[in-house]
Parts: structure tokens; sequence; C-alpha cells
């Protein structure tokens, strides 16, 4: 911790209107309030609500897991309207390496290794502003979530479907 801080500036700034009351004081802070909601931007995309609470998948009455419908619908829509200002190419080249992985005779770890170097690339694609932040925190939350080749093959297919909607968003403008 810096020992030599120095405080004067918050003294001197007290100081500066010793005379003014606190009404006064509210009063002058409050004339210089002014409403910027129309002028800030708009806050940094998020994940959708409850997105990956209970897992990839659901499970019938018979006992048979599915992947639950929102992936490739609801929650894969809404992130791709959320990278829209990346290029679809960039997150295709991300899926094929996915695919890559893909292999049966690849073990478990090969594939959740192919997932985890999607981090980086994503990182690398945030700072070059050539993806919104939202996509290291989609590879992150997603890579916590896969825990056996089914989580994987759910996160495959989740990304298959995001990209289709990126895909869709980019033809429409």
């Amino acid at each position: 911790m810096n020992d030599n801080f120095d405080l004067t500036t918050v003294t001197s700034a007290t100081e500066q209107t010793p005379t003014a009351s606190a009404t006064e004081q509210t009063l002058a802070v409050d004339t210089t309030t002014v409403d910027t909601t129309e002028e800030t931007p708009t806050a940094p995309a998020t994940l959708p609500k409850n997105y990956l609470v209970g897992g990839y998948h659901a499970t019938t009455e018979k006992g048979a897991k599915y992947l639950r419908p929102e992936f490739v619908d609801e929650y894969a829509r809404n992130i791709a309207a959320s990278l829209n200002e990346m290029k679809p190419a960039e997150f295709a080249a991300m899926l094929r390496d996915l695919k890559r992985a893909k292999k049966s005779t690849l073990p478990f770890e090969a594939r959740k290794t192919a997932a985890a170097e999607l981090l980086p690339r994503a990182i690398g694609l945030v700072h070059k502003k050539k993806a919104p932040s939202i996509l290291t925190e989609f590879i992150k939350v997603n890579l916590a979530a896969i825990k056996t080749d089914d989580d994987w093959s759910a996160f495959y297919r989740h990304m298959n479907a995001i990209n289709g909607y990126l895909v869709l968003n980019t033809a429409d403008k």
C-alpha cells in the first residue's frame, strides 16, 4: 500500500465552498445532474438469463437425455444477435476447429482441449475489436459446463445453431 497518498485535493475541494449550506450544495449538484439515458451507449450484451442453469440436456420421462431446444433456438438466436458486430466467417472458423475434434476416435480430453483452444482465440478477436466481449464470456461459461462427451456434442450443436443465426442476421443487413 502506498503511504504517500495525498488527500489535499479532497480537503481543498471542501474548503472551496465553506460558506455554502448543505441545501445550497445539494441544489448545485442537482442542477448539474443531467439525464443522459439517451446519450449513454447501451450496456454490453450479456448471456441470456438462466443460460446453462441445469446444463445442456433435459430428460424425458423414460430417462432419455436430449439437447434442450432453447440451445438451438432462443439462446442461439439471442447470442447470435449479441455477436452481430462479428464477421460470421470468424465464428465459422471457430466452429470448424471444433468440428475437427468431432472424430469419434479422439478421446474426450482431446475434444475438451479443442473447445478450450477457442478461449484464447476469442480473446484475440475481442482484443483486435473483431468481436464483442460477450464472445469470451460465452466460451468461458460453456467450457465450465462441458463435463462429458454428451456436453461437448451439445456445445458443438449449440455453436452450429449460433453460426446459422449469425449468418442469417448478417444476410439481413
